[in-house]
Parts: C-alpha cells; structure tokens; sequence
C-alpha cells in the first residue's frame, strides 16, 4: 500500500486484484468465492498483499535508506504505520456499530457474534482494540502489517549490509517462530493472532529482496527454476481441485499430510506462492493482462490501496449482515453475486473518486504556484 515516487503499473494491477479477491473471499455465500486463487493451489490472496507490501516498502522507503536518508526513511515508515493504525481502529469501530445497529433495529442477539464482548465491556473492549490485542474476523491482516511495519527499519539495516543477511535472519526468525510457537497474544479474549507477524514477516522480507531487485532490472530467469515452479503450480492446482474432479477426497488426504496452516505461513503456502509468484513473473502473464480492459481499473484500485481496502472490510460487514438476515430468500447465489458485483463497483467508484481529487489538488496547486510566479 507504500506509494513509491515512481510508480510500476504491474505492481498496483496485481495490488488492485488481491484486494478484490480478499474482498470475494470475505462475503459469505458467493458463486465467486469458487473461482479465486486460493480453490487452485495451496496460497491465497493474502500471500499476494503481504509480499507486494514488501516489494512497496523497498522502493518507496528502502531507496531512500539506502541513500543515506536514514532518519527521513524510517520517519516515512513509522508514518505509514500510524496512518495504518487509525485506519484499522475506524475500521474495527464501524464493523461494530454495523453489526450492534442491525441487531438493535431486528432485535437479533445473533447478529453480535463477535460484536458480544464489545457491547458487554464496551470500555476494556475498546482498549484491547486500541491495543490491537482484538481483532476482528476479516479485519485483521492491517495489524499484521503494522506489525510488518514496525519491523522493516531493521530488515533494511540487514539488507543494507547484504540482501542475503536479510533474507537469512528473515527465515531464521520465521523457523523459530514454527518451531517454538512463537506468535503475539490477544486480550482479553485469549488466544493469538491469526496472523502470525513473528512467521509472516518472511514473506514481507522476501517482497523487500524482490523490490530492490526490480529496483536493479529484475529477477533474473532460470530455465530450470522456471520448470520447477511451474510443476508445482500445476501439481498444486491437481491436488486442491481433486484432480480438477475426477479423484475425490484428494485434497483432504494430502492436506492433512502438507503444512498448509495460514495463521504461521505453512511452509506448502509459502513454496506454492513463490513457486506461483516467478512463474508469472517471467510468463509475461502481466503484459498480456495489461491488453485488457481490466487493468486499468485494478491499477487504480491498486493505487489507493488503504482506501480501497477499507472499503471491502466494511462492504463485507454489511454483506455478511444482509446475507444473515435474507436466509428466507429463495436465491441466495443471486443476492451473494449480487453483493459482490456491487461491492467490485464501490470499490472502483472509491478509487476513481480519490483519483479525481487527487488530480483537482494537483491542478489547483499548479494554478497557485503559476500564480505566485506571475
């Protein structure tokens, strides 16, 4: 969500659509749910924000740490990550109002869910989220990258030494973090977070060595790394379709036996995302999509990314309470397609919006200064 001083199209086309899948994801009942990428392989949408956060976060801030602007560099982070934070309170905030105002106005107890503990200790509740110690289902991949965040000023330090270093210290946290446990507590509701910052903090730590490499031409190409990944896409895509129908039950077997977790990056989740992320890389999948009339649009959904995010969480909340209360309507597959084709509509109508004000500012802004000169 970084928005680096000059921008590359690819990044923010591919921002754009794991913002539009995560949102698909997160309204329940949706015929769309069954196409998105998580239904043909072990990874889904997050693995896609979380490394192209990385990627950001090096060519919006690593550049200038790495050309001396330390403190500016690490100022900008830390910035980012307050922005971030008040975004991820008003979030949470307008989720639970949305969820107490339907049950006070359809007197349904059970439309709190996980609204309960906040109408019950509105005070110690409020703290928690506050301190970030309670989430919300489908509101909690921003703290995972506040967390990321807060982390970046000494992966950047690593990196500046040597991007291996970075890397090395990288997957060695990360293998504690599976070996040990390791993960960041919620309160006053006990348990974790779903996502794991002390886990998850590799794959940013990999967009940040992907993005100074764009920043050097690129990843180079390996025919032989190539066919591998691209065999583990394929065999991915088999195993979690059940062989795309024909030998039922196989996804359940394998699963059981693969590292497929989400909350600490299961190992399988990571491999099939990096196996997947080279192979479009260096397919030219990018270049054919940005043919299509597609692209632009997600482009600007991409470029607005915190805006646009906020906007399918709350736009989820609201679809999950209209879907909760229409269970008596006899088509929920055309309500749910519904709720998702006017939700992709909001999203872009955001972006446009903030794009057009954006442009006003800049025009306005040209004027004064001709002005000044004159």
């Amino acid at each position: 969500m970084a928005a680096p001083a000059k921008r590359i199209d690819g990044i923010d086309f591919w921002r754009g659509f794991a913002l539009l899948t995560i949102f698909i994801d997160h309204v329940p009942e949706n015929i769309f749910q069954h196409v998105t990428q998580q239904n043909f392989g072990f990874s889904d949408a997050a693995e896609l924000f979380v490394f192209l956060s990385g990627v950001s976060v090096a060519l919006a801030y690593g550049t200038r740490f790495f050309e001396g602007d330390t403190v500016v560099a690490v100022r900008a982070v830390l910035r980012r990550a307050f922005t971030l934070y008040w975004v991820q309170v008003l979030i949470s905030l307008v989720i639970i109002a949305i969820f107490v105002g339907a049950a006070a106005l359809w007197h349904d107890d059970d439309l709190l869910e996980d609204a309960d503990v906040v109408v019950s200790n509105p005070l110690q509740m409020t703290a928690a989220i506050l301190a970030l110690l309670h989430q919300l289902e489908n509101a909690n991949i921003l703290p995972l990258y506040i967390a990321l965040l807060l982390m970046t000023p000494l992966l950047l330090v690593l990196a500046r030494r040597d991007d291996r270093l970075m890397l090395a210290a990288s997957a060695g946290i990360y293998l504690a973090a599976r070996a040990f446990a390791l993960n960041l507590p919620t309160w006053p509701v006990e348990g974790t977070w779903f996502f794991n910052p002390i886990a998850w903090q590799l794959i940013f730590a990999i967009g940040i060595f992907a993005g100074r490499r764009l920043k050097r031409g690129g990843i180079a190409y390996d025919a032989r790394l190539f066919a591998a990944c691209l065999a583990v896409v394929v065999i991915a895509a088999v195993v979690r379709t059940d062989a795309f129908g024909h030998a039922s039950g196989l996804w359940q077997h394998v699963h059981d036996m693969l590292d497929c977790g989400k909350t600490d990056l299961g190992f399988a989740r990571l491999v099939h995302f990096l196996a997947l992320g080279y192979v479009v890389y260096h397919s030219g999948f990018t270049g054919l999509m940005r043919r299509t009339r597609a692209f632009l649009p997600l482009c600007l959904m991409g470029r607005y990314g915190l805006p646009v995010f906020a906007t399918g969480i709350v736009l989820s909340a609201m679809g999950e309470v209209i879907e909760t209360r229409s269970e008596a309507f006899n088509h929920q597959v055309v309500l749910g397609a519904a709720i998702v084709a006017g939700g992709i509509l909001l999203h872009y109508l955001v972006a446009r919006g903030l794009a057009a004000w954006r442009d006003g500012q800049r025009a306005s802004h040209s004027y004064s200064t001709a002005s000044s000169r004159a």
